[in-house]
């Protein structure tokens, strides 16, 4: 039974040290040597925290006053069951209960509880005095709880994994460490470990920007702590997927990028790691589109001439037009307009302005007509696009649901493109999140948005005297983080 609970600190020794050829490409190969570190940082972290809870309950093995509560508060357990205890010995036995939860408090508040169980299974004592206090940990309701199981199986075994433990109402974890009077048995202490103290490591890291994130999972591929962009709990909830999750269990260390739970494709850090009988998985990791943005964000300048000339020859994808509805929401120029009960929205006459859509597929959209009076061509009398982000940000939407936001930027020219695209990125969006709907040879485009399909439709003219027309479909255009990849040498 030392032996495993000591295993508790081998998690030191237990994780795996091989590690998967790395992903290819060096700007892969710099954010996994990035999490690589963060990972570390937060097992250490980990670990230490396990080594104090290891020590912690080792001591509880040769601490004679908690032996001797135990003996004496079972004694008087069994009496009670018989008589009713004279009056001084129930004022004795609370003054020894009060002691002992002062002498909790000194040394074992560590644990958020100690069950003092018989080898009938009486819980005939706790610190908290929850309800499992005074029953049976092998009737009823608690016959089914993780701790049961695993003391009727393996009595001496110490270490029961986190699970949810109806009685605190949250998941816990038991120590449980058998209790030796006179060379015989007489029941366990059983430490129980809140997952709160490891949760609250994991809050937070910082070199993980605003896509990553540092977790465990266990090997039912259920979190055991909370992803960061949930407001509620997804310990013992969020289960994962199930491919996913176990192809790193097979493998034990290395790197993948995978589509992660909120669908989203991200480049991971993970280890496995032994803990008694149970294995936790520990993943760093960040999103793809939060590193190819962040690229760009770093050469921007460089790459622009570049990247004009990837739009340029980009091939025309012609769409059918989609059906409009009668009387769409109409956009004139230097303004923008907002829609949210089911209308469509669109401009006219985009030439040598642009237009910006900016949508929450299925809530609302955006669409600004923007003059050549505006800041993304250099201007000073509009600035259109902080304007609609301001409310957007304001009165639409909560921080977490930023990601959930679609730009289209429509043009027949490059005059406004880069500002517009640097525009958005600076204020916080990816650029799998910008789409540019572009056709230099036309001579002015009519725009059509339907934020309840997500569908953006260009009417170009291409020829005033044939009235030649050609339309395209924001749907048939890659986003420009699929565009940038091979300029930034992303593979």
């Amino acid at each position: 039974m030392n032996r495993v609970l000591g295993l508790l600190l081998a998690i030191l020794l237990g994780c795996s040290l091989q590690t998967s050829v790395a992903l290819g490409g060096e700007i892969q190969a710099e954010t996994c040597n990035r999490l690589d570190k963060i990972r570390e940082q937060k097992k250490l972290q980990l670990f230490n925290y396990l080594d104090r809870v290891r020590k912690r309950a080792d001591a509880i093995r040769t601490d004679h006053v908690m032996e001797d509560f135990f003996i004496l508060k079972n004694k008087y357990y069994h009496l009670q069951q018989q008589k009713t205890p004279s009056k001084g010995l129930i004022q004795t036995i609370e003054t020894l209960k009060q002691k002992i939860n002062e002498y909790y408090l000194r040394r074992y508040r560590l644990f958020y509880d100690i069950l003092f169980i018989n080898r009938d299974g009486d819980i005939f004592y706790t610190i908290r005095k929850q309800t499992d206090y005074h029953k049976n940990v092998f009737q009823g309701k608690l016959a089914d709880t993780a701790l049961a199981r695993q003391l009727k199986k393996h009595p001496k075994q110490t270490f029961v994994d986190y699970q949810y433990y109806d009685v605190s109402d949250e998941p816990s974890s038991f120590i449980v460490e058998p209790v030796i009077k006179a060379g015989e048995f007489a029941g366990w202490f059983v430490l129980q470990c809140a997952i709160n103290k490891i949760n609250n490591m994991f809050t937070y890291e910082a070199g993980l920007g605003r896509t990553g994130e540092v977790f465990l999972v266990n090997e039912e591929n259920y979190m055991l702590t909370d992803s960061r962009f949930s407001g509620d709990s997804s310990i013992l909830k969020k289960s994962l997927s199930e491919e996913n999750i176990e192809a790193k269990f097979e493998e034990r260390a290395g790197h993948k990028i995978v589509t992660d739970y909120r669908g989203f494709r991200a480049l991971s850090s993970f280890e496995v790691c032994q803990i008694a009988d149970s294995e936790w998985l520990l993943i760093a990791k960040i999103d793809e589109d939060e590193i190819i943005t962040e690229q760009y964000k770093k050469q921007r300048q460089p790459l622009q001439a570049d990247l004009i000339e990837l739009f340029r020859e980009r091939t025309l994808h012609k769409c059918s037009e989609i059906e409009v509805d009668e009387n769409p929401v109409v956009v004139d120029m230097d303004e923008f307009r907002k829609v949210k009960k089911g209308e469509m929205i669109g401009t006219f006459g985009v030439s040598t302005c642009t237009a910006v859509i900016i949508s929450f597929p299925g809530k609302f959209a955006y669409l600004s007509h923007i003059s050549n009076l505006d800041r993304i061509y250099g201007g000073n009398t509009t600035d259109l696009i902080s304007h609609m982000l301001k409310r957007i940000k304001t009165f639409d939407i909560y921080k977490y649901e930023r990601r959930q936001l679609q730009a289209t930027i429509v043009a027949n020219h490059f005059e406004s493109v880069m500002n517009t695209i640097n525009s958005l990125v600076d204020a916080g969006f990816f650029l799998s999140q910008i789409k540019f709907i572009y056709n230099g040879e036309a001579e002015y485009g009519r725009v059509i948005h339907d934020y309840m399909t997500n569908e953006t439709c260009v009417r170009w003219l291409m020829d005033r005297e044939s009235g030649k027309t050609v339309c395209q479909c924001a749907s048939d255009i890659e986003p420009i983080g699929t565009v940038i990849k091979p300029l930034i040498g992303y593979e």
